[in-house]
C-alpha cells in the first residue's frame, strides 16, 4: 500500500506496513532491540488499536481513514537535554503538511505535542528516545494524524477531511509528511537551531496572545517563548514564569 519513498535521502526507504496493530510506537521499539534497524525506518498501520498519547490518553482512530505511523531516528548529535528539538522537527512537519492539504485553513502547533486545525485537534506526537550516556541514541517518532475520519469522542477534535469537505489520499499525505520530517530533521542536523526554533514559534498556538491556562488555579497568561529544554516560558500577572510538561493546561 505504502510505496518506499524516492524524494527523500534516507527516511521512508525501508517502510513496514501493518493492516492492523496495537501501537506503531511499541513495534518500533522492539525493531530498535534487532542489531540491522537502521535510521530512516518508519512503521505505519491501517488500524491503530491502542495508540498513545501523553498523560496516558489513549489515540482513537478509524481504520483506514486516518495516518498513525512511527519513524526511527538515530539523533546522537543531540544530548539528552536537546531532545525537545526533535518536537519542534515533527510539529512542524505535521503542520506543514497539512497546512498544504487545507489552505487557507488556521493550522497552528500546539505545546508540547498536538497540532490544531481551527483550533480543535487534528494530529498528536508521541516521541520516544532511548539514551547513551548524555546523547540520544534512538529516537521514535510517533504521530497520529486524523485526515478521512468523521466522527470523534471528543469535542475539540476534527480532521482534515472535516475541514474542507473532501476525502485525502494516504498514500500521498504518507509521502508528504516523510519528506517534511526529513526536511527539518537535517536542518537540525546541520546546526540550524534557532531557525528551527524561530519558525516554531512562528507556528506556535498562543505565541504573543493572552490566553487562560490552568495550573492549580486558571490564570492569563502569554506566550513568549519556548525554551531549549522545553519548559513554556509565559508573561503572566506574575511577571515571567516557565512551565514544564503537564504543568499547565491551555483552557480554549
Amino acid at each position: 500500500m505504502y510505496k518506499i519513498l524516492a524524494k527523500t535521502l534516507f527516511l521512508g526507504k525501508e517502510v513496514i506496513y501493518m493492516p492492523s496493530c496495537h501501537s506503531t510506537n511499541d513495534i518500533a521499539l522492539q525493531m530498535l532491540k534487532k542489531p540491522d534497524t537502521r535510521e530512516g525506518l518508519v512503521i505505519i498501520a491501517g488500524h491503530q488499536t491502542s495508540g498513545r498519547g501523553q498523560r496516558g490518553n489513549n489515540w482513537k482512530s478509524d481504520p483506514d481513514s486516518n495516518l498513525t505511523l512511527s519513524v526511527i531516528l538515530k539523533p546522537n548529535f543531540l544530548q539528552a537535554s536537546d531532545q525537545f528539538y526533535l518536537n519542534m522537527v515533527a510539529s512542524l512537519a505535521v503542520q506543514r503538511t497539512i497546512q498544504g492539504g487545507v489552505d487557507g485553513q488556521d493550522v497552528k502547533v500546539k505545546w508540547p505535542n498536538d497540532v490544531l486545525l481551527r483550533e480543535k485537534k487534528v494530529a498528536g506526537i508521541l516521541i520516544e528516545n532511548t539514551l547513551q550516556k548524555n546523547s540520544i541514541q534512538w529516537a521514535v517518532l510517533g504521530i497520529g494524524v486524523n485526515v478521512n475520519q468523521k466522527s470523534f469522542g471528543l469535542e475539540k477534535a476534527t480532521s482534515m477531511s472535516q475541514a474542507v469537505n473532501k476525502l485525502f489520499d494516504l498514500s500521498i499525505l504518507f509521502e508528504k509528511l516523510i519528506e517534511s520530517i526529513e526536511y527539518y530533521y537535517l536542518r537540525l542536523k546541520s546546526g540550524k537551531r534557532e531557525e528551527l526554533r524561530e519558525e516554531y514559534l512562528q507556528h506556535l498556538f498562543g505565541f504573543q496572545q493572552f490566553r487562560n491556562y490552568r495550573t492549580e488555579y486558571v490564570f492569563s497568561g502569554k506566550i513568549i517563548d519556548v525554551a531549549e529544554t522545553g519548559k513554556l516560558i509565559m508573561e503572566t500577572t506574575k511577571g515571567v514564569q516557565s512551565f514544564d510538561f503537564k504543568e499547565v493546561e491551555f483552557l480554549y
